[in-house]
């Protein structure tokens, strides 16, 4: 077995890299797609669930329904915690963008 790794170290390394490369782009590729998803989910939540002091409740509910809508696959690489920051940095950049129309870090 040893002598196989030694002889083909570069095609394994290779394999490797490409195999790493095609979950990169799976991966990046799911965030657009979540993010879009993620929008259209806030903007149900806020239509569905209305009342202040009812934030935390859109944002639990956003959160579930997308972390649902993720394949099984990619819930080891997307676990339910980064996927709630991801929603909160999401969140913030529509808070922010809604202030004065742009991304400026104005909306906190």
């Amino acid at each position: 077995m040893r002598e196989f790794l030694l002889n083909n170290w570069f095609i394994i390394v290779v394999g490797i890299c490409l195999v790493e490369y095609i979950v990169y782009l799976a991966v990046k590729r799911r965030w657009i797609k979540l993010r879009e998803l993620a929008y259209n989910l806030i903007l149900q939540a806020e239509k569905a669930i209305t009342g202040t002091k009812m934030g935390q409740e859109r944002f639990g509910f956003v959160l579930s329904q997308l972390y649902s809508m993720i394949p099984t696959w990619l819930r080891f690489f997307i676990p339910r915690s980064l996927l709630e920051r991801k929603l909160q940095e999401w969140f913030d950049l529509i808070k922010d963008s809604l202030d004065d129309g742009k991304v400026n870090g104005t909306g906190h």
